[in-house]
């Protein structure tokens, strides 16, 4: 009788040789995206992507850094610090996606994989003259929160478009937006994640301005003069034109929120504040009476869902520079949640709105639309 066709075994790799450091090294850039990293590495040792991830570990298809990224388990971390002729430790403190809760949860082998997206932020374009002064000529990508990053630095605006033509914009005439940019820093090493959380919900309510036009400052439409053909992509060019007014929101917000945490927020107190907030959106030149309707909106959220006196200190509540515990209604978020995630308020720049605020009897309330 013939035999039997032989099955054809799938041979799966068990055992790996020490990795070795790679002849040519490059130099981090901070927050850079684990494949935008490797990239670098195998182009500077003269290694395609389909020759240098197989030193790494087993994987699937390898897709362009600028549109996804790279996840590792703690194996293929050990292999990659191989290559680099450096620890684990020193990979995961410039480059995000590597740190332990990035990490796969598979093994014990090494394994990466690079789904279609990156789900753990935005891919940016790091700053070319950051960038170059790394002694790097290639495309190099962050991984962000935001769809924005601004280099200090330099004074750059950057963010996630692709196109050749969509360089960073430089911001050397319009210092507002460096010294907003630093403001925020500060909001977020004050308060801790609370300072995140209170931007994202101001950025959304700058966001709702933008998407109605009749609500938006005249200070906008300038901004978007001065930084030349990036401004005719309104989409594009809206964080970065809206950037000042919704940190200097986010500080209100602040103010507000710390107040709150004190004890309970009287309805005087509360009226003070939003014709604090009213003034200075008539400051802006803005319809201060329709402007108002999402900051209205957000204040009815962030109210105590208990309005007895507390009974413990309210030390930890005060001073400029006292970290806040997350507001009510927010949950505690991880540290690299994307800014529309954070966020108790629903808009998005250049999103139709699916809801606009109208009154009713006893506050605002979000109605549909057509």
């Amino acid at each position: 009788m013939p035999k039997a066709p032989r099955k054809k075994r799938t041979r799966t790799r068990t055992s790996w040789r020490p990795a070795r450091a790679l002849p040519r090294q490059v130099r981090f850039i901070a927050g850079e995206s684990t494949g935008s990293f490797a990239r670098r590495l195998a182009a500077e040792n003269g290694l395609q992507p389909e020759e240098f991830w197989p030193l790494v570990g087993d994987g699937n298809q390898i897709f362009d850094p600028r549109y996804s990224e790279a996840y590792l388990n703690a194996a293929a971390l050990d292999r990659l610090a191989g290559l680099t002729g450096r620890d684990t430790a020193t990979l995961q403190w410039p480059l995000p996606n590597l740190r332990p809760h990035r990490l796969l949860d598979t093994g014990p082998g090494p394994v990466w994989r690079w789904p279609w997206d990156a789900t753990s932020g935005y891919l940016v374009r790091a700053c070319e003259l950051c960038a170059h002064t790394k002694g790097t000529a290639e495309n190099a990508y962050l991984i962000s929160p935001t769809t924005w990053q601004v280099c200090t630095r330099h004074h750059r605006w950057l963010d996630n478009r692709r196109e050749e033509h969509a360089a960073s914009i430089p911001l050397h005439t319009l210092p507002d937006i460096i010294h907003a940019h630093q403001r925020q820093l500060t909001l977020q090493r004050r308060l801790g994640e609370s300072g995140r959380v209170l931007f994202a919900d101001a950025y959304a309510i700058a966001a709702y301005w933008w998407n109605l036009p009749a609500l938006s400052p005249p200070a906008w439409r300038k901004r978007q003069n001065h930084i030349g053909p990036a401004g005719a992509d309104d989409v594009r060019c809206a964080p970065l034109v809206l950037y000042p007014e919704a940190v200097h929101l986010a500080e209100a917000m602040a103010a507000r929120e710390r107040r709150r945490l004190r004890g309970p927020l009287t309805p005087t107190q509360a009226g003070l504040w939003l014709h604090h907030v009213a003034g200075f959106l008539e400051d802006w030149r803005m319809p201060a009476d329709l402007a108002i309707q999402p900051v209205l909106l957000w204040a009815a959220r962030h109210q105590d869902p208990d309005p007895a006196p507390r009974q413990t200190s309210p030390r930890p509540a005060r001073g400029r520079y006292r970290r806040l515990p997350l507001p009510h209604p927010h949950t505690t978020q991880p540290i690299d949640t994307t800014l529309p995630e954070l966020s108790c308020l629903p808009w998005q720049i250049g999103e139709l709105l699916r809801s606009s605020l109208s009154p009713a009897p006893g506050g605002w309330t979000l109605t549909g639309r057509a």
